[in-house]
C-alpha cells in the first residue's frame, strides 16, 4: 500500500490538484493507497509502526516540505521507499534528483550559535538569506515573487568579511555577499549554482561572491541560472569539502533549504546521514510498483 502524505497549504493551496493527480494515476493503475495530509500525522515515525502494510511513501511538497521532513522525521528509520513529488513553489532539490530517479542521498546538518538545522538541498549565509526572509515573508506569492525579493535582499545587504574554514583550510573574504554550501546542484528556482554538486557523496560545493558592487552582483544572479558564474573567478569562489564552518563579522540570515534563521554569526555544516530518495513521476511508480508486485510472486 502507498501513503501519500501532502500539503494543503503548500503552493499557495495549489498543491490540492497535483495530489489529485497523484490519487487518479494510483486509481487508474489499481494501486492501493492511503491519503493523509501533514497536518493530521503528528509523528510520522509512529503513524508507519501503527500501518505495517504501508511499502512506499509519496511525499508531496516542494523543498521547504522536504525540509520539513528531513528536520522533524526520523527518515533513517523509515524502511518504505520514500518518493518525493514535486507540488510545491521551490522544487530546486528535485531538479537534481530527478535525472537520476532515485540516489541515496547525504542529508546535511547546519549547527549555528542560535540553532540546528538539517537540509537536503543547501544552506547559505548572506544575501541569499536575506532574499529567503523577504520571500517567506511575502504575502502576495506569485511568479515574479523571487525576482521583487531577490531586489530588495541585494538593495537591503551589505556585504562584509566572513571566514570559510573547508576540512581545515581557512579562506578569509573581504566584502562577503554570500556563501552558498550546496548538496544540490540548484538554488533560488532554477538556478545553476554548483553545477558539480553530486547529492550522492559527502562533498559539499561551497560557492562564495565577494568583492564586487551590488550592480555587480545582480549581474552575477543572471549568470548563475546558466552556470556560467564559475568563470568570473575574481568575484567568485568555488572549493569542495566535506566539513565547513563560516564565521561572519556581522550577524546574517542563513537559510536551509530556503527556511531562514535569523541573527547566524558562526555555523559547522557537514554530513548528518544517508537516505536513499525516488523522484516521483507516474512512469516511475508504476514501473516500481509492477516490479515489486513481481518480487512477491
Amino acid at each position: 500500500m502507498y501513503l501519500i502524505i501532502h500539503n494543503p497549504l503548500s503552493n499557495n493551496k495549489k498543491s490540492k490538484k497535483t495530489t489529485a493527480k497523484i490519487v487518479k494515476h494510483l486509481q487508474k493503475n489499481d494501486i492501493a493507497f492511503n491519503l493523509r495530509s501533514t497536518l493530521k500525522i503528528d509523528n510520522l515515525n509512529d503513524f508507519l509502526d501503527n500501518n505495517p502494510l504501508i511499502t512506499d511513501i509519496i511525499y508531496c511538497g516542494g523543498d521547504g516540505s522536504f525540509n520539513y521532513l528531513v528536520n522533524n522525521v526520523d527518515v533513517s528509520k523509515i524502511k518504505q521507499n520514500i518518493h518525493l513529488a514535486q507540488s510545491g513553489s521551490g522544487n530546486d532539490f528535485l531538479r537534481t534528483l530527478k535525472p537520476l530517479k532515485k540516489a541515496n542521498v547525504s542529508v546535511g546538518e547546519a549547527i549555528t550559535n542560535s540553532k540546528s538545522a538539517s537540509f537536503i538541498n543547501g544552506c547559505g549565509m548572506g544575501v541569499d538569506g536575506a532574499i529567503c526572509h523577504y520571500v517567506n515573508s511575502d504575502t502576495k506569492k506569485n511568479k515574479f515573487s523571487y525576482f521583487v525579493n531577490t531586489f530588495k535582499g541585494i538593495s537591503s545587504f551589505k556585504p562584509t568579511s566572513m571566514d570559510i574554514t573547508v576540512d581545515g583550510k581557512n579562506y578569509p573574504f573581504e566584502k562577503t555577499f554570500f556563501v552558498a554550501v550546496q548538496n544540490g546542484r540548484y538554488f533560488g528556482g532554477g538556478m545553476k549554482a554548483a553545477p558539480k554538486a553530486d547529492v550522492t557523496d559527502d562533498l559539499y560545493q561551497v560557492i562564495i561572491a565577494h568583492t564586487l558592487s551590488k550592480m555587480l552582483i545582480s549581474v552575477l544572479f543572471i549568470t548563475v541560472y546558466s552556470g556560467i558564474h564559475r568563470i568570473f573567478k575574481k568575484w567568485v569562489t568555488i572549493l569542495d569539502g566535506k566539513s565547513i564552518q563560516i564565521t561572519s563579522k556581522d550577524p546574517q540570515y542563513f537559510q536551509t533549504d530556503g527556511e531562514v534563521i535569523e541573527n547566524v554569526r558562526s555555523v559547522t555544516i557537514s554530513k548528518k546521514i544517508s537516505r536513499e530518495f525516488y523522484a516521483y513521476t507516474p512512469k516511475n511508480i508504476k514501473q516500481h510498483f509492477k516490479k515489486s508486485e513481481k518480487n512477491k510472486l
